[in-house]
């Protein structure tokens, strides 16, 4: 029960956030989505309709809703917030089938629930804990006529017939604004909420306290609650809608009692779980609010991380980019320039990108202190109907950010696969490609390991796999990485972003692999004085590559035209039969050199790949295959190339300016 401990436990330490709107940042899209922390016994509904009454009842106006208002607090019981195709009925709010005594006169096609409505609310209004302005919703609904007001007022249409339309057939330019809003177009399914005397009904904190206090009046059956240890009212159904608006899994169910729920070791479902109605309403409204607001989601799996005083909290399934760019009080501290280069890496970049986030894990310590209760939890479902908790893990806030902090430095490389906006005048912002130094998000790991069309659940298992790597310093797959190798091994097959992406971070994982699972730590730069078999026959990969682009340039052909290079082409024969792979490049790098050498070029890059190659001795230059530690060898020497070549560049341009 720890994950409804702390779900409990967040909610009561944010109540003044209660029935108040949060923003969050919808990735990739623009749109904004306003999670609610909601009060006890009230869920939320897309209503489509205000009516305005008097305070005494009488019908004033209505209007259709704007889409960015619909989303409404309604009261609800434990039936209603739960219902499925039942015709159960809020005790306020609600379609037309349990509010409209004139349903079916309009041609209502399913049975009203008119009656089972009114009882309920009677009963509400009867109570010790009525509120006027719902009285004067009840006086006005008794009379039957909704359905009638909103056709006079032109909110709802008829046909020749007399019934609401169920769907709109005249022209486009004259549509109502109720079609407008209805998913289907079906006027039958309008949700109808309330304004009495100019109050909104909807969110009005004393209507949500009268019906909070006569709902709990009315649960009679008492038990031993499991989560906070003390007899009180329990629950007999659980919540839905945790990861959406319309999500329909529930994490307790216990509807199943002639087959396999109970196992043959309790009678009923009371003897399995015991949680008290406010206990359960306070921990699935807690994470609820908690998935919308911080969740990332990935198709049906969500991925979330909190603290119980609504701390900042690193965000474990982001690249170091990402995780950088959002932590805590970086705005307090003084801007550093070209701390994310365009495409062109300038030798400060690592220095300038080093340093933000070292700032941007001084945020999270100053936020997160040794106290601090984070709680790392996967939700996931299998069927529609059953939602079940798939990692669950407790940690102090320090240890969390150490976890994250050692992550993004172990299985640092440089990585060129992001884009970022950059505002154009007049017109929409320009996408421009960034270098920056770090680890990469678990979710291009499983594009890297399994291809940019991984299978949905192939993916979420493999983040899943990820996150004990991320929050807990667990060791990394070995199998994952080397899918990732061997994917970088074949980049010829690949477009060539995806093949620039694959490698770098199938190097970001190598290197990463190596310091947690053995201890042994490989930098980016070259490293002269490694002799491994595997690291050395890589940079002389890299050598041969780097002899035929510069014959290329040295005959300045287009990088649009040159093919692929020999290296690239043999690289999978190379990592299984490097000897005589690496023979068979020799000789092909003939004719390249006999051009540098009739352009008047060095033979430098020829002279120092035959040094590494005497560095392998006979014991060495053999065809067993290479270890994955020959891509470390092969970037890190390609880095090294790239670099020296933009070097020249700047010499250059310097000069000529």
């Amino acid at each position: 029960m720890g994950w409804m401990e702390r779900c409990f436990e967040t909610y009561e330490n944010n109540r003044d956030l209660i029935g108040v709107p949060a923003q969050k940042a919808v990735k990739d899209t623009g749109r904004r989505e306003a999670p609610i922390l909601l009060p006890v016994a009230h869920t939320t509904q897309k209503a489509h309709v205000e009516v305005n009454l008097s305070d005494d009842g009488v019908f004033q106006s209505a209007w259709v809703l704007r889409p960015d208002e619909m989303t409404t607090i309604i009261p609800c019981t434990e039936e209603s917030g739960s219902r499925t195709s039942g015709a159960v009925p809020h005790p306020l709010a609600d379609k037309l089938q349990y509010i409209a005594g004139d349903y079916k006169a309009f041609g209502g096609p399913k049975a009203s629930a008119w009656e089972p409505y009114l009882e309920q609310l009677r009963a509400w209004c009867a109570s010790p804990y009525s509120h006027p302005k719902v009285r004067a919703v009840l006086t006005y609904l008794e009379k039957g006529c909704l359905i009638a007001d909103l056709v006079r007022e032109r909110i709802l249409y008829t046909d020749a017939a007399g019934h609401l339309l169920q769907k709109w057939d005249g022209t486009k330019n004259e549509t109502p604004a109720i079609f407008g809003v209805l998913t289907g177009g079906d006027e039958f399914e309008t949700f109808v909420r309330f304004r009495v005397g100019g109050v909104a009904l909807a969110g009005n904190k004393a209507v949500q306290e009268s019906y909070i206090r006569y709902y709990l009046s009315t649960m009679q059956q008492t038990d031993f609650c499991y989560v906070q240890g003390e007899s009180m009212p329990v629950s007999r159904l659980s919540p839905a809608k945790i990861r959406n608006a319309g999500d329909k899994a529930k994490l307790i169910s216990s509807n199943d009692s002639q087959n396999f729920t109970y196992r043959g070791r309790f009678e009923n479902a009371e003897q399995a779980l015991s949680v008290g109605y406010e206990t359960t309403q306070k921990a699935h409204n807690a994470l609820r609010w908690l998935c919308g607001r911080q969740g990332v989601q990935n198709g049906d799996q969500t991925i979330l991380v909190w603290g119980t005083e609504n701390e900042p909290i690193p965000a474990v399934t982001a690249d170091t980019l990402e995780l950088t760019e959002n932590a805590p009080g970086l705005s307090d501290l003084p801007t550093l320039p070209n701390d994310f280069e365009t495409e062109k890496a300038q030798p400060t970049t690592r220095e300038a990108f080093a340093l933000q986030f070292k700032k941007a894990v001084q945020g999270y310590r100053a936020k997160l202190g040794a106290h601090s209760k984070i709680t790392v939890m996967v939700l996931d479902s299998a069927t529609p109907g059953r939602l079940s908790v798939r990692y669950y893990r407790e940690l102090s806030g320090s240890r969390l950010v150490d976890c994250v902090e050692d992550w993004h430095r172990s299985f640092a490389w440089e990585l060129r696969y992001r884009k970022v906006e950059i505002p154009q005048s007049g017109g929409k912002p320009a996408l421009n490609p960034i270098t920056f130094l770090g680890a990469p998000a678990p979710a291009d790991i499983a594009k890297a390991a399994y291809g940019e069309r991984v299978d949905q659940k192939l993916k979420q298992q493999t983040i899943e796999r990820l996150l004990p790597c991320i929050t807990e310093g667990r060791r990394f797959p070995r199998d994952l990485m080397l899918s990732a190798v061997h994917r970088a091994s074949n980049s010829v097959a690949l477009d060539t972003w995806e093949a620039n992406k694959t490698r770098s971070i199938a190097c970001a994982l190598v290197r990463g692999y190596y310091h947690r699972n053995l201890k042994e730590d490989f930098s980016m730069a070259v490293q002269n004085d490694c002799n491994d078999r595997s690291y050395l026959f890589g940079r002389i990969l890299a050598y041969a590559e780097q002899i035929e682009y510069t014959a290329s340039r040295a005959q300045d052909i287009a990088p649009v035209d040159r093919r692929p290079t020999n290296a690239l082409r043999y690289e999978v024969a190379f990592t299984i039969h490097p000897a005589k792979t690496t023979a068979l490049l020799e000789t092909q790098l003939q004719p390249y050199l006999t051009r540098l050498a009739r352009a008047g070029k060095s033979s430098y890059l020829h002279d120092r790949m035959l040094e590494l190659m005497d560095r392998l001795k006979l014991d060495g230059f053999t065809n067993q295959p290479l270890s994955e530690l020959y891509l470390l060898g092969y970037a890190a020497q390609r880095m090294e190339f790239i670099k020296k070549h933009d070097a020249e560049n700047d010499a250059q341009s310097t000069v000529s300016e």
